[in-house]
């Protein structure tokens, strides 16, 4: 009885963990997204308004989720193995920073700003690689390849190259799919 009831708050530490990862690809998402519609149709306050939509409702999905497993996230995050993701976490993240800084100089200083949106999605979408054995959430590998996919293939197929804004609309897309993915019951135990 006692391993079936550990299984249980492990699976809720879970959810809440990709509630967590939900709600930040959520917004993020909805960033990308925003930057698509304005390079392709400008300000447009519906299609910002319905996209704002969708993205609150994943938001306040993710918000439910966790606070659903609140408590068993609480009494995981102590243990040694969240401390080190934690840890993990910071350092890529810092990382991921540094290489968005240095991208957007390099681009600018080759006289090629344009590079810096694949640049940028790049560096995300490698960010998720060494995140996904530290949260155990296989969707991170799938997340960071189609990201990196995305950033090589995009300049060379789309009409605009390196400054088509469809490059933006796939990386708000695939963050938006990657939240749901963590909404959704089957997956989120997951993460």
């Amino acid at each position: 009885m006692a391993g079936a009831t550990r299984n249980v708050a492990v699976q809720s530490a879970s959810r809440a963990s990709a509630a967590i990862g939900s709600l930040i690809f959520s917004v993020f998402g909805a960033g990308w997204l925003i930057v698509w519609s304005q390079k392709t149709m400008g300000r447009v306050p519906v299609v910002w308004g319905a996209i704002a939509l969708l993205g609150l409702g994943m938001l306040l999905a993710a918000i439910m989720q966790f606070k659903r497993n609140q408590e068993a996230h609480a009494a995981e995050s102590g243990s040694e193995e969240s401390k080190r993701a934690a840890k993990v976490f910071n350092w890529v993240n810092a990382g991921q920073g540094i290489a968005i800084f240095l991208a957007l100089n390099v681009a600018n200083n080759i006289g090629h700003p344009e590079w810096f949106i694949p640049a940028f999605i790049f560096v995300v979408g490698l960010h998720f690689i060494p995140l996904a054995p530290v949260f155990r959430a296989p969707r991170h590998y799938v997340v960071g390849v189609a990201l990196m996919l995305l950033a090589l293939a995009y300049p060379l197929l789309a009409k605009g190259g390196a400054a088509d804004p469809v490059g933006c609309l796939g990386t708000g897309l695939i963050l938006w799919a990657s939240a749901i993915s963590g909404l959704l019951p089957a997956r989120s135990a997951q993460r």
